[in-house]
């Protein structure tokens, strides 16, 4: 009876191949792996670019369109064949102008524009709605159906502490939502939390990064419906993290402001042991996606998860200055500056 000598014979530590010489278990499973589930390596699609941009601040895909904020403007341009469609505001005091860069929101039926002292809803056909100017400074404005979310400067016993309160559609104050405490540490150390609001459908999402990973979520008359919190791992700070402070710094204020900051020794101040667990956040087609201070030389990892806060997945993705990303429709879209072809818009499909 004839027998088959078998191709592999294993043992605990070699694998010997038929006619051929013993080799390392090690290396043959490493090699049947790379077989059987291959490196998958993303790299971004150029979808084009914008030669004549000046600084964008912003970036959102809503619909069929791109809205770019490029200092006091906000571009529109359509999708799929990158025709500029609209400009919406531009400098100044007058109707339909701004005196600092407009940022951008949505709501299921209208487009709002604000800077610190105007508010100006569009139809999501670009048609003029209404044009609010603010008595006083709100550094955010947030819709929420009707009614609107401000982020504003109290002072309460002499202390200044950042609010976020809800007002209706008159901008008459209906309640306060959060009121965070000056941080003991905002001129004493280089990189602080940084408490960010955002909405979708009918929610209110506010970040309080004092309290760890911790989001809490509002309905529409401000009344609290959860929290997210999350145990995740603590990111030490070190020269890299830095770095990426100064570069956007130095991005957002200028070369001039910055080397005024960089002679008062701005940032020569120390940090944090540990960084925020979140260091941005968005809320985006029925998903949270979350910037940490977890980096690497290029990349810098998000944490997406549901709307109740389960983990979907996490992710590395290019560093991006600021808010000059996105998320559609599971791709990540962002701006780049190259010298030659100047801003260039690029996506990046998530992984599944």
């Amino acid at each position: 009876m004839l027998t088959e000598t078998p191709l592999l014979t294993f043992s605990r530590k070699h694998i010997k191949i038929k006619n051929g010489k013993k080799m390392k278990t090690s290396m043959i499973l490493c090699m049947m792996c790379l077989v059987l589930f291959p490196i998958v390596y993303l790299y971004p699609e150029v979808l084009t670019n914008f030669p004549d941009m000046g600084k964008p601040y912003e970036l959102r895909i809503d619909g069929g369109y791109i809205y770019i904020t490029d200092q006091y403007s906000v571009l529109v341009y359509d999708i799929n064949t990158f025709k500029l469609e609209k400009r919406l505001g531009n400098k100044g005091e007058g109707p339909q102008e701004f005196k600092n860069y407009p940022k951008i929101t949505f709501t299921s039926d209208r487009l709002i524009l604000c800077d610190i002292y105007k508010i100006i809803i569009y139809s999501k056909d670009f048609k003029l709605i209404r044009e609010i100017n603010l008595h006083f400074k709100a550094d955010r404005v947030i819709p929420i159906e009707d009614n609107f979310i401000l982020r504003i400067s109290k002072i309460i016993d002499n202390k200044e502490y950042t609010a976020f309160m809800l007002y209706n559609s008159n901008l008459e104050e209906i309640k306060d939502l959060v009121i965070e405490p000056p941080d003991p540490g905002v001129y004493e150390f280089l990189i602080t939390p940084w408490t960010v609001c955002r909405s979708w459908d009918d929610k209110v999402f506010i970040s309080r990064p004092k309290k760890g990973f911790y989001i809490e979520v509002f309905n529409k008359n401000g009344e609290k419906l959860y929290q997210i919190e999350k145990n995740v791992e603590n990111i030490k700070s070190g020269e890299k993290h830095r770095k990426l402070y100064m570069d956007e710094i130095l991005y957002f204020v200028g070369r001039r402001r910055f080397e005024r900051a960089r002679e008062r020794g701005i940032f020569k101040k120390p940090m944090r042991e540990f960084l925020p667990s979140i260091g941005n956040f968005w809320v985006l087609e029925d998903k949270i996606y979350v910037k940490t201070y977890d980096i690497t030389e290029t990349k810098q990892k998000y944490i997406i998860m549901d709307l109740k806060g389960n983990i979907l997945k996490t992710v590395f993705l290019p560093k991006v200055y600021w808010e000059i990303l996105t998320f559609s429709k599971n791709k990540f879209y962002y701006l780049e500056d190259r010298e030659e072809e100047g801003w260039v818009l690029q996506a990046l499909d998530l992984p599944r």
